[in-house]
């Protein structure tokens, strides 16, 4: 996005109802390029040199950003325990430069909003403070000691025409399965916001590869409460790799299953999440309950800005989906709008559920009409806001695979019924309506399935015990409205690693399933990564990454694997360029500044 862009956006009159994390004390009036006044806790620290040992004590998890608005970020950052003093305040700094010498805000959190009762972590809303369409850095203080300095960027203004837009996305990090290579390598990208589309931590404790082991502190092998998840988040915050990118890029998340538990629902007959795979997940008590404590560390621990009410203490058991609302929407000017969805909190049970699979004979996976992935709150805000989007791309962050994937198991055709292949009626709804109202340039981002896809969504799909068969193509007869671009796992493991497809080669598999899957283009499930949508008025180019998940490096081995660019104005996708050796977007990766 342009850096020209510099005029300040009218301070925006949030609620405080409507941030996840602490409120700031802001110490200087709205109209100010600088605060007036310096709070006691920044005094000094002009030219302040970073110690980064004792950044490291007294930050153990460095800081991040999120939440991005025309007019600010969500500021993040956790102390140390041993640390924190309830005489002492933290300071936050942003300016234009990590020297700090010319600071654009300055500000204070109130001791007790960092406290224990927040596992010491803060969220500082700086919304209405900066200018539009700019890279900040920012910091925090703490009793004479810097954080590492973290970059931040806001949105464009409404109504500006910015000439392009870079986003990394990725999804699915599990902390027992692989390092987090792919996470450094998307640190150095020079890439406007990161869009992680879930799976940022996994519930689980165990031992995993290398050193990597995890021991809840409730001794359960799932998650059971606040201070499990809580737990979680700490270890997987203590990766290096991981710490690097959020440090360099403003998060966009959206959460899948894991960050509460795997493959879950709404049992709208209980009024209470389910699931199969939580020893106590037919119990509607406790998993109203786990849902409370895993949206409460999640609203401690990932900077995102939904609706959280009551702000800032914890969710009535009986009032989650009332009061938590993690769907929203970003406009980067008039060039697209990205809407992300949460297809966890409203979805009913999925086809499979009473035989615990979500892999569904394909001649099963017929539903109940009503079936619903969204909600229809949620649905027909998705599809009204396309719909009425006056932004040349529309960009979909959806978290489960929305084109229709029929696998092949000893010669029986199955579908996930996790994804929206098990709500193929509100699939065909959404689609449909947005081919009814002539959408045009619509891109669905996608994670969750630990691979890589580029395909077509069709207003409707030929799912049948046969399968199309035909590979040319021609087997899906419904109206194009757009195309999906799947990111891959960072490091869970993939369908090869984890044995659910034949490890016969990305060419050969692809053949296969191709000619059961005429509008998927490329499809590969060996290896993991990321991927970065490049967009600008004329084009989306999909760049897929590989990125080695066995080594805790920050130059861990990365190629480009394949490249699909979109034309303006067209629903076909074109093969650019494959890769076999190392990157030949950006050039050298740096060294990693964790050392």
């Amino acid at each position: 996005m342009s850096e020209r862009q510099r005029t300040r956006r009218d301070v925006l009159k949030a609620a405080s109802a409507a941030t996840l994390g602490t409120t700031l004390s802001a110490l200087a009036a709205a109209d100010a390029t600088v605060p007036r006044l310096v709070p006691d806790s920044l005094d000094g620290t002009d030219g302040f040199e970073i110690n980064r040992e004792q950044a490291r004590s007294v930050f153990p998890h460095s800081v991040a950003s999120g939440g991005p608005t025309p007019s600010g970020v969500l500021l993040w950052t956790r102390l140390d325990p041993d640390a924190y003093s309830e005489e002492t305040r933290l300071g936050v700094e942003v300016a234009e430069s990590e020297a700090f010498e010319n600071a654009v805000y300055r500000g204070e959190v109130p001791a007790e909003r960092v406290g224990p009762d927040r596992d010491y972590t803060a969220t500082v809303d700086v919304d209405g403070e900066l200018s539009a369409d700019r890279r900040y850095a920012y910091r925090f203080v703490y009793d004479g000691a810097a954080s590492e300095v973290g970059w931040c960027r806001t949105l464009p203004k409404p109504g500006a025409s910015p000439d392009s837009l870079s986003l990394a996305v990725a999804s699915c990090n599990h902390y027992l399965h692989g390092y987090f290579g792919a996470f450094a390598r998307i640190a150095d990208e020079d890439v406007d916001f990161l869009v992680h589309l879930g799976d940022f931590i996994y519930e689980e404790g165990g031992d995993g590869v290398g050193d990597r082991s995890l021991d809840l502190p409730t001794g359960n092998e799932k998650a059971h409460g606040l201070a499990d998840f809580r737990y979680l988040y700490r270890r997987y915050r203590s990766d290096q790799l991981l710490r690097r990118a959020l440090r360099n890029h403003t998060l966009i998340h959206t959460w899948d299953d894991h960050e509460i538990v795997g493959d879950r629902w709404w049992d709208y007959d209980a009024d209470a999440p389910a699931t199969e795979k939580h020893p106590r997940g037919d119990d509607p008590e406790f998993m109203r309950q786990l849902y409370v404590s895993g949206i409460r560390a999640y609203t401690e621990y990932v900077p995102v800005r939904a609706r959280y009410e009551p702000s800032g203490e914890e969710l009535a058991p009986d009032a989650i989906r009332e009061n938590f609302r993690l769907y929203r929407s970003f406009e980067f000017g008039d060039l697209a709008d990205l809407f992300v969805t949460d297809e966890r909190l409203y979805r009913s049970n999925p086809p499979g559920a009473d035989e615990k699979t979500v892999a569904v004979p394909v001649e099963t996976a017929v539903e109940d009409p009503g079936r619903t992935m969204l909600g229809e709150d949620q649905w027909r805000w998705l599809t009204e806001g396309v719909t009425d989007s006056n932004a040349r791309w529309k960009l979909w962050g959806n978290e489960v695979l929305a084109t229709a994937f029929r696998f092949l198991e000893d010669g029986r055709i199955t579908v996930n019924a996790d994804a929206w292949d098990g709500y193929r009626t509100e699939r065909e709804r959404v689609l449909s309506s947005l081919a009814d109202a002539d959408a045009e340039n619509v891109v669905a981002l996608t994670g969750d399935m630990h691979s890589y896809l580029a395909g077509y969504l069709l207003t409707s799909y030929e799912l049948t015990a046969e399968g199309s068969g035909r590979g040319d193509g021609e087997g899906d007869r419904g109206e194009r409205v757009g195309v999906e671009f799947m990111a891959p796992a960072v490091s869970s493991d993939n369908l090869v690693a984890s044995g659910q497809l034949p490890d016969t080669g990305t060419d050969t598999l692809v053949s296969a399933l191709r000619a059961e899957n005429p509008h998927v283009e490329w499809f590969d499930s060996s290896h993991w990564g990321y991927a970065v949508v490049d967009v600008t008025r004329e084009e989306l180019t999909y760049s897929a990454y590989a990125v080695d998940r066995s080594v805790d490096a920050a130059d861990a081995s990365k190629r480009l694997l394949r490249r699909y660019r979109v034309p303006a104005g067209s629903v076909e996708m074109e093969r650019v360029d494959d890769g076999d050796g190392e990157d030949d977007r950006d050039g050298a990766v740096g060294e990693s500044d964790d050392g």
